[in-house]
């Protein structure tokens, strides 16, 4: 299985190589009904858009007559050159931006161009600015020696200017014939030892089953890439062969390494017989729950959020008015969604949080991970909340999450929410959902509420998947306190 040497490289599968080597050889020869559809593609789109608006609308055009007429800005512009020797390279610039310079079409010629997502640039960001800018370089015959990065900071649009320096291009070069060694493979590359660039990736699911199947060490959790690596220099190669090492030994040989590897290897081994035997494993039997245990009812607690303008837009709340005990029934648990459509109203969804908590104030408040404390009790600092009430607020806050980690361990890959919950038998009501979805459910939602109807079931469904969320919290908890 060969690749088509006429066939062109372009910045999508560039995109993918920097991300996963295997993620751009799927791309090409994958089963692409094995390929799934995640919100994470729809929410940069978005986000480039919103970017990119906000960019001087005077003087633009579409194409490359766009740059030959000098407009400020110029749309759409698609280019090819051969960058590698017998490849061509193919590149979309969707914008690019009129700045100074001399180049084949006057005293001006044109810089690349690119919206990011998150919190810092990288190398991808700078490898496909590079790849922009060199096809440029050869349309207008004039070096770019700047390319721009645009992204959000709160509500505002923030510019960064990168050099594009020999240094970066020729990374770009290695990168390029290094991909195309990969794509002319027959077999695809191995599966990558950094699992968590795994979780926003269409492959995610293929990928898995594989490294199910092979008993890859990046299936047990608290193993990434380093410590695989350290592992396989000791001998251990499988989940397998982690299973049956000895705990003093692995200790006394990773801490050759750092301590912090000895210090954790009695929790992998363990990890990995869980795993390879399906059953939970107990960790401290002295420790009682009796905060769960004794209470006479309980909040569950879990918001949704817009990370890019940090904004939590919903905190989802069920009162469960009985022991965690006794016999629960789903259909009648209430759940109340507190939706906060501006950052602006924080005064006003403070006062309902605080009136909803305070009817039952000896209830505790669980929640799984530390987001919901840390959102709660910074937005009750902003609205004045006094010491002595952030600290009783603080002292009612149960992680679910944390008492799982401290007294099992679970035949699971990772101790998410979903993972653990599904892994109990707990299914949410909608299929491939994700916090990413609900963000994408949320921004249509709230484009498009002013001007028609065509999102308002997307509120409906962020309702019912926090309100699944909540109730998977609760199930655990409720696992928790059957088992011990």
């Amino acid at each position: 299985m060969k690749c088509n040497k006429s066939k062109p490289i372009n910045d999508h599968l560039l995109r993918s190589w920097i991300r996963c080597r295997r993620k751009a050889w799927l791309e090409i020869y994958g089963d692409k009904q094995k390929k799934l559809w995640t919100a994470h593609s729809t929410l940069q789109l978005n986000h480039q858009i919103d970017c990119f608006h906000n960019l001087s609308q005077n003087s633009y055009g579409i194409g490359i007559q766009a740059c030959e007429e000098g407009r400020n800005i110029a749309y759409g512009v698609r280019l090819k050159y051969p960058l590698i020797k017998n490849r061509i390279i193919k590149v979309n610039l969707p914008i690019l931006r009129k700045t100074s310079g001399e180049s084949i079409w006057g005293n001006y010629s044109y810089q690349p161009i690119l919206a990011r997502q998150g919190k810092k640039i990288t190398r991808e960001h700078r490898l496909i600015l590079a790849m922009k800018g060199l096809l440029i370089n050869n349309l207008q015959k004039c070096q770019v020696e700047k390319g721009l990065i645009l992204h959000k900071e709160n509500e505002a649009i923030k510019v960064e200017k990168i050099r594009l320096s020999e240094n970066i291009n020729k990374e770009l070069i290695d990168s390029l014939l290094n991909l195309e060694k990969d794509i002319e493979s027959k077999t695809p590359p191995p599966i990558t030892s950094n699992r968590k660039k795994c979780t926003i990736c269409s492959w995610k699911k293929d990928c898995d089953a594989i490294s199910i199947k092979k008993g890859s060490l990046s299936e047990v959790s608290g193993i990434g890439a380093k410590r695989e690596l350290l592992l396989n220099k000791i001998g251990i190669n499988s989940i397998e062969d982690l299973a049956k090492f000895n705990h003093y030994k692995l200790k006394e040989k990773l801490e050759r390494f750092s301590t912090q590897h000895g210090d954790i290897s009695k929790q992998i081994i363990l990890q990995s017989q869980s795993q390879m035997s399906n059953e939970a494993i107990k960790l401290n039997s002295e420790i009682t729950l009796s905060n769960l245990k004794k209470a006479k009812g309980l909040y569950i607690y879990d918001i949704e959020s817009d990370p890019d303008i940090k904004h939590d837009f919903l905190h989802g709340f069920i009162r469960l008015p009985k022991n965690i005990k006794n016999e629960i029934s789903l259909e009648k648990t209430k759940y109340s969604p507190l939706l906060n459509l501006e950052k602006n109203t924080e005064s006003f969804l403070w006062k309902r949080i605080t009136k909803k908590l305070s009817l039952n104030k000896d209830y505790p408040i669980i929640h799984y991970g530390e987001t919901e404390p840390i959102s709660l009790l910074k937005l009750g600092l902003r609205q004045g909340a006094t010491p002595h009430e952030i600290e009783a607020l603080k002292k009612r806050f149960i992680d679910i999450h944390l008492l799982i980690r401290e007294y099992w361990c679970l035949p699971v890959r990772n101790y998410g929410l979903k993972s653990i919950a599904e892994w109990i038998g707990f299914e949410w009501n909608q299929t491939n959902v994700d916090g990413a979805r609900a963000l994408l459910w949320w921004r249509q939602w709230k484009k498009s509420r002013k001007i028609n109807k065509m999102y308002s079931r997307n509120l409906n469904s962020i309702f019912e998947y926090n309100r699944d969320d909540c109730i998977a919290t609760l199930m655990i908890a409720k696992w928790l306190i059957d088992n011990e």
